[in-house]
């Protein structure tokens, strides 16, 4: 995996945190809904951020004039051997240029991943208008044409046996 050359720096008062500074699990659903995600409860977004293994964040002075905003994030679980996923890469829309900040992020997760678990091979699902920066960092679409599929269990038409 080839993290890029090019320098990505913050603007003045921007953070990009990673463990253990976590954004809490209201300011996370509350990020993942503006992004187009569904609403999901705030107990299963929080247990979901403490299985987390690693979660790094983005966030920008907030618009009242104290403290920040957060406005992307992505984070990480694995099996600590074989295989990483990562999860919940997402940018508020008016952060722009997109493709800087998605570097900033993945940037900071890869490096981190590449330090504390060597040899895993790491997967993503992400949104379209982000490939092109991913395949930057050496992330490929599936030569093999593996597609992502999706379950909800427990809801109407579940098959019910």
């Amino acid at each position: 995996m080839a993290i890029p050359a090019a320098a990505v720096t913050l603007p003045k008062g921007w953070l990009l945190l990673q463990d253990p500074d976590r954004p809490d699990a209201a300011a996370v659903n509350q990020l993942l809904q503006a992004c187009g995600q569904p609403r999901r409860s705030t107990e299963r977004v929080a247990l979901a951020l403490e299985r987390s293994d690693l979660l790094v964040s983005l966030w920008c002075p907030s618009p009242q004039g104290s403290g920040h905003q957060l406005v992307g994030m992505v984070r990480a679980t694995s099996d600590k051997s074989l295989n990483v996923n990562l999860w919940d890469l997402c940018l508020l829309k008016q952060i722009q240029p997109r493709g800087h900040y998605i570097h900033l992020l993945m940037g900071s997760m890869l490096l981190r991943l590449r330090r504390d678990l060597p040899g895993c091979s790491i997967s993503m699902m992400s949104a379209a208008e982000d490939v092109a920066e991913l395949e930057r960092f050496g992330f490929l679409e599936s030569p093999n044409g593996i597609r992502a599929m999706e379950l909800q269990l427990g809801g109407e038409g579940f098959p019910q046996n």
